[in-house]
């Protein structure tokens, strides 16, 4: 993407925001331009553009005033990106546009406001902002449970994957609906939803909504951990290395750890990384554990405060 701006910035990236600010107020609006370049500051964001002084802070009002204008010119698919960013940026002030949607109920919650993007963009065919906004809305399901059912609805009669059913039974048992959040859980499992999987093992492991049943509730584990997911693999490998429900053995544990850090698990990749601080089940490897727990830290997880509380130190 080429920018030529009449006069060159007095900033690094002030180029890229003037282009997006003439973009936005132009009229008629060329909607895909705007769109990528709103993504290309998006882009830059999450690198760190902003945190190191590339970009301004301005960055950011830019960037939500941008995907509000493409999406309201017809680009549906940005209303995900906008919902997302209202959520982890710091927002003073909210973007407002006339919505069909009952969200927000005031003019100042972030919350209901990403709600109203992921509604806006299933309603334009979306997959992805449905079940956002069933992902999202846990936090009021009381209040929006039911709009992320009727959004979900139309979804379960293609659902080759199960998560348009996963998604209807989570939100049917924050509901309290254990029957159909159950059904829903098994019918998304048997499509291959390995999310699902999980959820019935935690469900049988417990007792929730379900007769406690640790044999099955292993079962389902184990199937979740062979499709790979991270929580799955991570409590198969804790299982290995405590002895609950799984022969006590660190170096099998130590296996299973790493496959959970690399399906993307932070806390897996900590654990690693202490085990070979401490030798349990791995040879102790000072410069190993540093390599595991500065991949756990850059995935966000608090390494130094976990350390603390074990009442350890990172490898000189």
């Amino acid at each position: 993407m080429t920018l030529t701006p009449a006069t060159a910035p007095s900033a690094p990236g002030e180029t890229l925001l003037a282009e997006t600010e003439r973009v936005t107020a132009a009229e008629p609006i060329d909607a895909a331009y705007l769109e990528g370049l709103c993504r290309e500051i998006d882009g830059r964001i999450v690198r760190g553009d902003v945190m190191i002084g590339i970009l301004p802070i301005r960055a950011y009002e830019v960037l939500l005033r941008g995907y509000l204008t493409a999406a309201r010119a017809g680009r549906a698919d940005v209303w995900v990106p906008l919902g997302r960013r209202l959520l982890d940026l710091p927002v003073t002030q909210l973007p407002a546009w006339p919505s069909p949607h009952p969200f927000p109920t005031s003019g100042n919650d972030v919350l209901d406001a990403a709600l109203r993007c992921f509604a806006e963009a299933a309603r334009h065919g979306n997959r992805q902002g449905a079940y956002l906004f069933a992902a999202v809305g846990r936090e009021a399901v009381d209040r929006v449970g039911r709009y992320a059912l009727t959004l979900l609805e139309p979804l379960r009669a293609d659902d080759p994957t199960g998560e348009a059913r996963y998604w209807s039974g989570i939100v049917h048992y924050l509901l309290g609906e254990g029957e159909a959040a159950v059904g829903y859980h098994q019918e998304a499992a048997g499509a291959g939803s390995a999310d699902a999987m999980f959820e019935l093992h935690v469900l049988y492991d417990t007792g929730d909504m379900l007769p406690r049943d640790e044999t099955v509730a292993r079962q389902w584990l184990l199937r979740a951990a062979d499709r790979d997911h991270p929580r799955a693999l991570y409590n198969v490998a804790a299982g290995h290395a405590s002895g609950r429900g799984f022969p006590r053995d660190e170096a099998v544990a130590a296996s299973w750890y790493e496959r959970a850090a690399n399906a993307g698990n932070p806390r897996a990749a900590a654990t690693l990384g202490v085990m070979y601080l401490l030798g349990s089940g791995l040879p102790t490897d000072p410069a190993r554990a540093g390599e595991w727990l500065d991949r756990a830290e850059a995935e966000g997880f608090d390494v130094d405060g976990w350390l603390d509380q074990l009442g350890m130190r990172r490898p000189s």
